[in-house]
């Protein structure tokens, strides 16, 4: 049976996800504990970590995962240049003057649309880009993994590095047209579903 843990403990209040089926789990945007994630991993085979975009505060304990698990990171190409510039990733603003270190070999780039299996998780990949131009929303069973393309009752800001309001609202369109209502888990706050969205949203019922 699917079940999601959230994490967030860190000062940037940011959601870690930890997904888990039978024995498998993924985790996405590790921004959060890593003490705390493997407590919770104990007798779980972690088969992959998701970004969602590369915002220092979605990705901050990427590094130590990656050092504790044998596993890769699949991301937008565009967010592994963010996790190396320590301006467009905003690390500078939360306080980090130093970059991760990450072989290039952990990081697997990843195609819009395309759907990847790890053990019995099923994975599809969507690009939304808005809040940034490498944001990325991953949709597992009836669950849908949002970042900070969509929040409860709004949306990602666009005035950042590389943000751009056009193609946040094209984004946008693109989760509205979704054919069913998935729940909704974004990097920020409170979970919500899509046809709560939809009703209540501002910036989906314009």
């Amino acid at each position: 049976m699917l079940s999601v843990e959230v994490f967030c403990d860190s000062q940037e209040n940011c959601n870690t996800y930890l997904i888990t089926q039978d024995q498998y789990a993924i985790v996405i945007d590790p921004a959060n504990n890593v003490k705390t994630l493997k407590q919770f991993l104990e007798n779980k085979i972690l088969c992959a970590v998701f970004l969602t975009h590369g915002h220092y505060d979605h990705f901050k304990e990427l590094e130590d995962v990656l050092k504790t698990y044998d596993v890769k990171c699949y991301l937008h190409k565009k967010a592994k240049d963010k996790i190396f510039d320590l301006d467009t990733s905003y690390a500078k603003y939360f306080g980090c003057d130093k970059l991760p270190y990450i072989e290039d070999n952990k990081f697997v780039f990843l195609k819009d649309n395309e759907k990847l299996q790890f053990a019995n998780f099923y994975v599809q990949i969507l690009f939304t880009p808005g809040h940034t131009d490498d944001s990325v929303c991953y949709i597992i069973d009836n669950l849908l993994f949002s970042g900070d393309t969509l929040f409860k009752g709004s949306v990602g800001r666009t005035d950042l590095a590389t943000g751009n309001i056009i193609a946040q609202i094209e984004s946008l369109k693109n989760i509205k047209n979704l054919k069913q209502n998935y729940f909704i888990y974004p990097g920020h706050n409170e979970f919500t579903t899509l046809d709560y969205e939809i009703k209540n949203n501002y910036y989906l019922k314009k």
